[in-house]
């Protein structure tokens, strides 16, 4: 559950009749939730500052300050944008709900609601919310924490699983060669070509994830790792000379030159995957995840050109 976790949840309730708001508050807190009300927009404005919290709940109609203008405000100022605001309208009619949208609201219910479909939606919008924050904004694939939670329930359900770590191998001395932008189209090219893979040899349910730089994992079921690593090794060896101009090419390597004027003669890009896995051993934490999966890495990356090890350790 999104709640589970050391402090609570803190929900702004914003609405101008007294009656609901202590109706929302009161079920709300027997969920578990830490709850903020205010009857006013701009009483509502000045808690988001001070108090923070994770998730809004705001009325559209209110006196004076409507609920669409808090919400336009809000998703206007850098920072509270990325607070999920749930609009509540007593009224169904369909321009309420595109108002709310023009407003920059995440989610719109209507009243009276169920209480567990309220509780519903905001355990869904804030997962929503914390998604957007780990998105890498060069591949567009979810970073740390989302790699970090989709080991972690793996490993709950008791999941037989595979994580790759891929990394590039001379990828920081191409940057220095060719400049950052030919180092941001290797990390786009990778981000494709491991997606394709996945579609092409995974499995429906595989995650893949960007952990920053070059370095990506995929969560896949154990049968298929060796695979999906093959087809990514395949597939970046045929594309990555793209980026290299001719002559580096035809001479196998680039030529960087260092502060003191030296020529270090750089290989063509290579790729290298680690994978840990809890098909013959028992992985208990992420982790141990982490911990197989470097060592893994680190072995493969000894062995010249793109290839991949597969942890078969018993424990």
């Amino acid at each position: 559950m999104e709640k589970a976790r050391e402090t609570p949840i803190k929900v702004l309730v914003v609405d101008d009749e007294r009656n609901i708001l202590d109706i929302i508050k009161f079920n709300l807190e027997v969920e578990g939730y830490e709850v903020i009300t205010s009857r006013e927009g701009e009483e509502a404005l000045r808690l988001v500052q001070e108090l923070k919290p994770d998730i809004i709940l705001c009325d559209i109609m209110m006196p004076e300050l409507d609920g669409l203008e808090v919400c336009r405000r809000l998703k206007s100022d850098g920072r509270t944008n990325q607070i999920p605001v749930v609009m509540l309208s007593a009224r169904t009619q369909a321009q309420d709900k595109v108002a709310s949208i023009e407003a920059g609201a995440d989610d719109f219910i209507t009243k009276p609601f169920d209480f567990s479909d309220l509780v519903a939606r905001i355990t869904i919008n804030l997962i929503r919310a914390r998604q957007k924050r780990d998105v890498s904004p060069l591949t567009g694939l979810p970073g740390g924490i989302s790699i970090e939670a989709e080991t972690k329930r793996r490993i709950s359900k008791n999941l037989m699983f595979a994580t790759l770590y891929i990394d590039i191998d001379n990828f920081k001395p191409f940057n220095d060669i060719y400049g950052f932008p030919s180092g941001d189209r290797a990390i786009r090219m990778l981000s494709s070509i491991v997606d394709e893979a996945v579609k092409k040899t995974g499995n429906i349910d595989d995650f893949i994830g960007h952990g920053g730089g070059d370095d990506f994992v995929v969560i896949t079921s154990p049968e298929r790792a060796g695979t999906i690593a093959e087809q990514i090794i395949s597939d970046f060896d045929e594309q990555i000379v793209s980026l290299y101009r001719e002559e580096d090419l035809k001479r196998g390597y680039s030529i960087h030159v260092d502060r003191l004027g030296r020529d270090n003669f750089i290989p063509i890009m290579t790729l290298s995957i680690g994978i840990a896995s809890n098909y013959r051993r028992r992985i208990t934490t992420h982790w141990e995840v982490g911990e197989i999966a470097k060592e893994t890495l680190n072995y493969a990356k000894s062995i010249p050109g793109s290839t991949y090890f597969i942890d078969r350790r018993t424990k």
